[in-house]
């Protein structure tokens, strides 16, 4: 500014060169602490920007070994499934054998007792036991051998 410039007193030249002198010098602080600022600032951006991509890659890891976990338990409960179903099946086919066996071991008591009956029924008979012991077996009848009676009689 020159003096007629100025509407009242102006300071001289010196003196402004100082005050701007100053204020550059100021101004350069404090751009050099924006500076600072900015390179930590950013700095602290990168640090978070690395923080949130770990915390994303342990999420993913916990995702899938979630998955994986979820995964084994399925396959453990399927493979316990056919594990049960299997053993019930055998568990079913060895019911249905036995059933048969106790029905053949039914039908053979039956035949036998049925078998008994008839037996020492006719065995009861004289006339049939000799005709069986004689005619058929060609044997001497047992109650003739304890005796002593006559030998084979053949027809």
């Amino acid at each position: 500014m020159s003096e007629t410039q100025c509407a009242g007193g102006c300071a001289a030249d010196d003196d402004l060169r100082v005050i701007v002198d100053s204020h550059a010098r100021r101004l350069d602080g404090l751009e050099d602490d924006v500076d600072t600022l900015k390179s930590g600032q950013n700095a602290l951006m990168e640090r978070l920007i690395s923080i949130e991509a770990q915390g994303q890659e342990r999420e993913r890891n916990r995702a899938s070994e979630a998955a994986d976990t979820r995964n084994t338990l399925t396959a453990l409960t399927q493979q316990l499934a056919e594990q049960t179903g299997a053993q019930k099946r055998q568990n079913e086919l060895a019911e249905d054998s036995l059933r048969r066996w106790r029905k053949l071991a039914v039908v053979i008591g039956l035949l036998c007792t049925v078998g008994a009956a008839v037996g020492s029924t006719l065995l009861s008979d004289q006339e049939v036991a000799s005709t069986i012991w004689v005619r058929w077996l060609h044997l001497r009848e047992p109650w003739d051998v304890a005796q002593g009676g006559a030998g084979d009689v053949r027809p």
